[in-house]
């Protein structure tokens, strides 16, 4: 630890020998600077201006996020009748088809048989 403090006060002492200026100058310079580069920076209300423009952009896509989903969900909706109509005429036919196949093979059966006459 002491060998650290040692080390540390070194170092404080070259950065103070080594420093270009004094503190109040360096902080007037980091302050013009500052200044400087905030005129590059945009004003609150070129800001304000783009919030708004995004703000815009996000409701518009939003609008027409939900007209879409809604879209979609009366498809699905009318694709789920029609589906279902096809199944019950598909379950109609097959059992009318079942009853004829039934009828007929009856028909057959009462055909093939020999009637007996007493």
């Amino acid at each position: 630890m002491n060998n650290f403090v040692k080390g540390m006060l070194v170092g404080v002492g070259i950065g103070l020998l080594m420093a270009p200026m004094r503190g109040e100058e360096l902080r007037k310079l980091v302050g013009e600077r500052i200044n400087e580069l905030s005129g590059y920076l945009p004003q609150n209300e070129q800001i304000d201006a783009h919030k708004h423009q995004i703000s815009d952009r996000v409701n518009q896509t939003a609008g027409a996020l939900k007209g879409y989903a809604q879209q979609a969900a009366t498809t699905m909706k009318s694709t789920a009748s029609s589906l279902s109509d096809i199944a019950q005429n598909a379950a109609s036919t097959v059992r009318g088809s079942g009853k004829d196949v039934a009828d007929t093979t009856r028909d057959a059966i009462n055909s093939s048989q020999p009637s007996m006459k007493w």
